[in-house]
């Protein structure tokens, strides 16, 4: 099972991403979030987010990470006051070499992810493919899951930034 910490995180980065996009779009052609949400269906950005690429990207950078590549490394046993250098090296010299070769290290959260693991994220990245295939899927609907996007993001923002001014304002009549 993915940590809900990485899919948290995966979820806050495509979320951010759509948001600003169509809130660029909001507010350089000064039209509702609607039409914006379906100008937005026509640009590149929607384009590589209906092939999966946020995911394909992050699912590479994990592979980049296989901690198999450091198996022989000289940082191995190398004297650190670091925390995450001295957890990573506990990892190096607790793991088997079938097991280093099958652990990917997600540096942004921390975690470490199997080969399953990976499937797991490849099986989210077709979920999310299938939800934005336009060509198989009633327009409104794929709108509608875009329109979730920038309704997470904005959930996140009130938390976060409770102060901070949000282009979209899908939220501005519930406070």
């Amino acid at each position: 099972m993915i940590p809900k910490k990485v899919k948290d995180h995966i979820e806050e980065y495509i979320s951010q991403e759509v948001y600003v996009q169509i809130a660029i779009i909001k507010g350089k052609q000064k039209v509702s979030t609607e039409i914006a949400i379906d100008k937005y269906l026509n640009t590149n950005h929607f384009q590589d987010l209906s092939e999966g690429k946020p995911y394909i990207h992050f699912i590479n950078g994990l592979r980049d990470k296989c901690l198999g590549k450091l198996k022989n490394s000289p940082m191995k046993d190398k004297k650190t006051d670091d925390k995450t250098i001295r957890f990573l090296q506990k990892k190096l010299n607790d793991l088997s070499d079938d097991e280093l070769e099958n652990t990917y290290w997600e540096i942004e959260t921390g975690e470490f992810f199997s080969g399953e693991q990976i499937i797991e994220l490849e099986n989210d990245c077709n979920k999310l493919i299938t939800e934005l295939n336009i060509s198989n899927k009633n327009k409104k609907e794929v709108q509608k899951t875009i329109m979730t996007f920038c309704e997470n993001y904005e959930k996140l923002c009130q938390k976060k930034y409770p102060e901070a001014l949000l282009p979209l304002e899908i939220f501005k009549n519930d406070n």
